[in-house]
């Protein structure tokens, strides 16, 4: 052979080699790329019948990746998941914890009925905790973390790791609404809701948590399904682009940081689809993935059914399977073409890069040590100082307090959970404080939640650690030296600072906290706070009992022409920090409890002698010298009360720093300048609530406001706070507190029922920059989208002017809806609507006389215009004037309202102040009441711009439509749980009551000059509105209050607030 012919030879197979390369070069590329461990752990609850397709996805993304486990192997879908989420060893910790799929599979229980077995659990839930704690583990969720069969408790908490809240809406498009993809217990529960299942061909299905459907048939549709495309910062971070159409099923989540969404769906819709969503309040662009970094963590959530995957090509070891199918594989509308150019490259960004499983450095909490004893802040001038960069800096206090009790509990129930701790907390470090007070033990929840949150935030909280007397002892006694209170106090001073330093174990007894507390939250505590608002008469009797006691000398405090009630104070904050020393070498700053009533001030103004009898003086109590982080005073101050602060001339000519009249700044003004310490004011605020108790000069009241109207004032009094050389102020209070009582209203409800429904008329529940908004659907907006699932109470087709009355209520209000046959103009309404909500009593006309009823009526609901719109009572049953007119006697007395069906109603009222006699100038001020049963007309739609949480009525002119929200207590309802109403008082006084089997409720319209009826529901009968024969509406009973969390409109003022506001000297 001839060396041409070899030379072609040669050639020949070279090309056959190189065509042989060319054609396999997929695989033995694939093959040639190095191997990467990486430590996956797979959850997925949803495996039945050996499909694995849940996760499948995810487990051929990890094979092509060439991405094996810590044993060196591939991973299979049948062997490499977990049924659960297991409980990681600390040494074991997996790169990635992947949750698959939580739904669960469905069974037939022992009752021959299907159920679901599956959802996350708590136990789960602190798995994953743990696991993403330990700053090793990163988590990536998706679909299906959040609903059912998954528990509420277990919700919040994964939704607090994940930084995400679920709207409680699903959805998916459908191909063909009337075919098999769509799930049989959709058509059943639509059908069972709305009636017949009447959809065919394409269409979305959006269905919510508490039942409800809208269905988006394709002619709502501009573009089928929904358009998933990466936001800028998710191009950013995964370097990927894409608008790609998504088919499959979803959630509708809201993050908490708009800055963590990644990529979003947009639905292209409509007039007719957008005008469905909207009615739902469902958006049409919201997140596909939220990406969540902290100082601890990495979690990413994927708002879809992403690794779901029922076909995938067998072979997965090529290298350029992927890209071909990225670039060209068109859309078969099942999910393919999303997999391939959405998911796979973004599981290949998540996963081939090394991201660390913590986020950027917090700033930690720096600690000075001396002479083996640990300090984190001390006070010096005006201010509690902490170490910044090896420096002692003046830190502003921006704080709030928080209290120990959750609707439906009491707070010696301790019934707060560790998931709600830690979301309370996140939203407390993102409103900018940098504060909580706590004025008891909590549960060890609180703890672990507070250590763990300050290890993931930005900046840490800080905590003022209350220690609480026995306030029962302490009045019994009235003495603060009896061994039953002050050995008590040492014991609760004891077990505080123990559990601060992580080292307690406290026996569980009724109305106290207690469980292991293990972890050392030492570092983050900046004081503790020792006492209660002290009794006057027991600081008295004190000083009264040992008169002639001797000051005390201490190793860490002593007093100084103290009285014996201050030198007991001295001994106990000595007491502490000797404790405190001896056990664990810290020393924290420490302060008692203190208010106006007991200040050092003289207030010749103030009309009743106990709040001005009698001084507790911090300045009477001397820190040693051995004391390295120092002594405050803390004060709560309000601008409502006591009484003084709206007569003190010179506190009402006081000019702050805006240049207006100011009684709150001056007094903070007087109280700064007789303290020789940092002065914190413990306690501040107004609360968003419809009752109200005590008026302010300048309209800074206790109660009446709306949440935008608190905020305001709360932000105004933090100003004032800064700008009087305060060391910082604490915001009272976190959330709402439905336990609480008031004094104005205590003697119309049942104590022992207060937690289990949100009274609207009692000021001291409504505190809160945290609603626990009732979980009912009803917002008095004047729209009707939210009834949908309630039938009327009351219709005609033959009237005039009304169409149908329709009534429902939560555990805050009694609600009402009228629906009128014409349009309606909101300042002539001529509407009245009457209410009999107890047997044998009650007026048996309308207060015009206009009608007559078969039974009486308890109360008459008058719908004027805006101005002049109010609830009446039956004067035979106002509560409040029994109770101050006949009982008490302090105001003017009538004598028809001892009888019943005696024809006049009475306006309903809430007392503020009896008759005063301002001691410095003899004025005497008549007795205060106020008009409660006035309506406030706007929207009580938190979702609406024009939200107003003062709302009574809403009215939609143009469809003829008004909504009312009444509050029970208005209604003499003393607990709507157990349908329990004041009873007849005048034979059983306030304490009687009655189980009322429901209320029987009928409206009528009168003509402009208001002298005849226009038309009634229920029809009248010869001029008589059946009552007796109308049906009652009812309600079910209740004894765990069904609620929902919402931030206020305060909470976001003081946000502003607190990241505006610096030191006064800044």
């Amino acid at each position: 052979m001839n060396t041409l012919q070899k030379s072609r030879k040669r050639f020949f197979l070279l090309f056959i080699f190189l065509v042989i390369a060319l054609l396999t070069s997929p695989f033995w590329v694939w093959w040639l790329k190095q191997e990467k461990e990486l430590n996956v752990a797979i959850v997925d609850k949803t495996v039945k019948e050996e499909t694995y397709r849940e996760h499948s996805g995810l487990v051929w993304a990890l094979n092509h990746m060439k991405i094996q486990n810590k044993n060196g192997e591939a991973y299979e879908e049948r062997k490499h998941f977990s049924r659960s989420v297991p409980q990681f060893h600390k040494d074991k910790m997996p790169k990635v914890l992947y949750l698959a799929d939580s739904y669960g599979v469905e069974r037939i229980n022992h009752e021959n009925k299907p159920s679901v077995e599956g959802g996350l659990t708590n136990e789960e839930v602190e798995n994953i905790r743990h696991a993403v704690m330990s700053g090793k583990t990163n988590l990536i969720a998706e679909f299906n973390t959040f609903a059912s069969p998954t528990g509420k408790e277990a919700r919040e908490g994964i939704s607090e790791l994940l930084n995400v809240e679920w709207s409680g809406w699903i959805g998916r498009y459908f191909s063909d609404l009337n075919g098999k993809e769509v799930p049989p217990w959709v058509k059943k529960n639509y059908v069972e809701r709305y009636g017949e299942w009447t959809f065919k061909d394409g269409g979305m299905l959006f269905v919510h948590e508490k039942g409800k459907m809208v269905v988006l048939e394709d002619r709502d549709m501009k573009k089928k399904g929904a358009t998933f495309s990466f936001t800028d910062e998710g191009e950013k971070t995964y370097g990927l682009e894409a608008s790609v159409p998504y088919h499959y099923w979803f959630d509708i989540v809201k993050p908490f940081s708009e800055k963590e969404v990644m990529a979003q769906y947009e639905l292209k819709l409509t007039d007719s689809g957008k005008q469905k969503v909207q009615k739902h309040q469902i958006p049409t662009v919201f997140p596909a993935i939220i990406h969540h970094q902290n100082a601890a963590y990495q979690a990413t959530y994927f708002a879809g059914d992403y690794a779901d995957q029922a076909e995938l090509p067998e072979l997965y070891q090529s290298w350029g399977i992927s890209w071909i199918k990225q670039k060209f594989a068109l859309d078969d509308g099942q999910g393919s073409t999303f997999y391939w150019k959405v998911y796979l490259p973004l599981m290949k960004s998540i996963l081939q890069n090394d991201r660390p499983a913590s986020g950027p450095k917090q700033s930690g909490v720096e600690v000075e040590e001396k002479n083996d004893i640990k300090i984190n802040a001390r006070a010096e001038g005006n201010y509690l100082q902490v170490l910044q960069n090896g420096k002692w800096e003046d830190m502003l206090i921006k704080g709030v307090n928080m209290g120990i009790a959750k609707p439906g509990s009491f707070p010696g129930e301790t019934a707060i959970s560790k998931s709600e701790y830690f979301r309370w907390f996140k939203r407390i470090g993102e409103m900018n404080a940098n504060a909580i007070r706590v004025y008891t033990i909590h549960p060890p929840g609180f703890y672990e939640a507070f250590y763990e949150y300050n290890k993931i935030a930005k900046k840490p909280l800080f905590l003022f650690h209350g220690v609480w007397v026995n306030e029962d002892q302490l009045i019994a006694k009235q003495d603060v030296y009896a061994p039953e209170v002050s050995e008590a106090f040492q014991n609760e001073i004891k077990n505080v600072v123990d559990i601060v330093n992580g080292n307690a174990t406290i026996p569980k007894v009724p109305g106290h906290a207690g469980g292991e507390y293990r972890n050392n939250i030492s570092q983050y505590v900046l004081g503790y706070i020792l006492g209660v608002e002290w009794d006057p008469e027991v600081v008295v009797s004190t000083n009264k009992k040992h008169q002639g006691k001797n000051n005390y000398s201490g190793d860490y405090f002593s007093s100084v022409d103290a009285s014996p009630f201050e030198s007991w104070l001295a001994s106990m904050l000595d007491y502490t920090t000797k404790y405190e020393t001896d056990t664990y070498n810290w020393q924290h700053a420490v302060s008692h409890v203190n208010w106006v009533t007991t200040d050092t001030l003289k207030h010749p103004a103030e009309p009743f002698g106990k709040e001005d009898r009698v001084s507790v003086d911090p300045n009477a109590i001397k820190p040693q010298g051995s004391f390295k982080s120092g002594y405050f005073a803390s004060y709560h101050v309000y601008p409502y009360y006591p009484d003084f602060l709206n007569y003190e001339k010179k506190y009402l000519d006081y000019v702050d720093q805006r240049g207006k009249k100011n009684n709150y700044a001056g007094y903070l003004n007087d109280l700064r300048n007789v303290h020789e310490m940092p002065v914190v004011v413990a306690e501040f605020g107004v609360p968003s609530s419809r009752g109200i108790t005590h008026e302010n000069a300048f309209g800074w009241d206790q109660g009446h406001h709306s949440e935008k109207e608190q905020g305001t004032m709360d932000a105004m009094l933090f100003e004032d706070i800064v700008e009087e050389k305060m060391a910082g102020g604490m915001v009272f209070t976190w959330q709402d507190e439905w336990f609480k009582r008031t004094w104005n209203t205590m003697d119309f409800d049942n104590p022992d029922r207060r937690p289990f429904w949100s009274n609207a008329q009692t000021n001291e529940q409504q505190f809160g920059l945290l609603s626990f908004d009732p979980e009912s659907p009803i917002k008095a907006d004047g729209e009707v989208g939210d009834w949908v699932s309630i039938a009327p109470y009351q219709s005609s087709s033959k009237n005039k002017d009304l169409k149908s009355l329709y009534v429902t209520s939560d555990n805050r209000y009694v609600y009402m809806r009228i629906d009128y046959n014409k349009k309606i103009d909101l300042e002539n309404l001529n509407t009245t609507i009457l209410v009999d909500t107890i047997s044998e009593q009650g007026q048996l006309s309308s207060p015009d006389r206009l009608v007559k009823m078969d039974a009486g009526a308890e109360f008459a609901i008058n719908l004027v215009n805006t101005k002049k719109s109010r609830i009446l009572v039956d004067s035979y049953y106002d509560a409040n004037y029994y109770l101050y007119g006949h009982e008490l006697q302090m105001i003017e007395q009538k004598d028809y309202a001892s009888k019943k069906n005696n024809g006049i109603y009475h306006p309903i009222t809430m007392v503020l102040n009896k008759e005063l006699t301002i001691p410095s100038t003899k004025q005497v001020i008549p007795f205060q009441s106020f008009e409660t049963g006035k309506l406030h007309f706007g929207n009580g739609n938190p979702a609406s711009e024009n939200y107003d949480s003062l709302t009574d009525v809403s009215v939609n002119e143009k469809e003829g439509i008004v909504e009312l929200r009444i509050p029970w207590l208005l209604l003499n309802v003393k607990d709507p749980s157990l349908h329990e109403v004041m009873g007849d008082m005048w034979s059983g006084k306030l304490k009687g009551s009655k189980k009322t089997d429901g209320f029987a409720i009928a409206t009528f319209t009168y003509n402009e000059d208001g002298k005849k009826v226009v038309d009634s529901l229920p029809i009248a009968k010869e001029g008589v509105i059946p009552l007796s024969d109308t049906k009652k509406y009812r309600w079910d009973e209740w004894n765990e209050p069904l609620y929902q969390e919402r931030l206020k409109q305060s909470y976001y003022e003081m946000q502003k607030t607190y990241e505006k506001v610096k030191r006064s000297e800044e």
